[in-house]
């Protein structure tokens, strides 16, 4: 929630959402690093798509996984980019370099704290919806 609420301080222009499950939805994981992934993602998803776009962040269940989406109705990652996102280095504008505030390593520090997690992070891109999700096993109940 927190997260979310930086994201839309910073990111006026857009429509956030927060979709949160009714049961607590629980993870064994480093809580800072998972804060690191949404903000990468959600940093994303301000920079890389107009004003008005609607983003929102859900938290669901799948199974025996807990899934992280972050979905913006944004124009969507080039398809040629799509292979390569996670790589590093990866940029989504050429134009943009280090001196313009991006390093493309948002989506590798993503991909590498998932698979550290031992879950993983996928990408689904058309024009109007992209979903960014993180799947993470589910922590047995105590």
């Amino acid at each position: 929630m927190d997260t979310v609420s930086d994201a839309r301080a910073a990111g006026m222009d857009h429509n956030w959402r927060l979709d949160l499950p009714d049961e607590p939805a629980l993870v064994e994981a480093d809580a800072a690093r998972l804060q690191q992934v949404l903000v990468n993602l959600l940093g994303n998803a301000r920079n890389h798509t107009p004003p008005g776009t609607t983003v929102t962040a859900r938290v669901r269940r799948s199974g025996p996984w807990l899934c992280v989406d972050v979905e913006d109705s944004g124009p969507g990652v080039a398809p040629e980019l799509l292979p390569n996102v996670f790589e590093r280095f990866a940029r989504g504008d050429s134009a943009r370099t280090r001196a313009t505030g991006s390093t493309g390593l948002g989506l590798a520090i993503v991909q590498a704290v998932a698979t550290a997690h031992g879950g993983a992070v996928t990408v689904d891109s058309v024009p109007g919806r992209t979903v960014f999700t993180i799947s993470l096993p589910v922590s047995a109940p105590r």
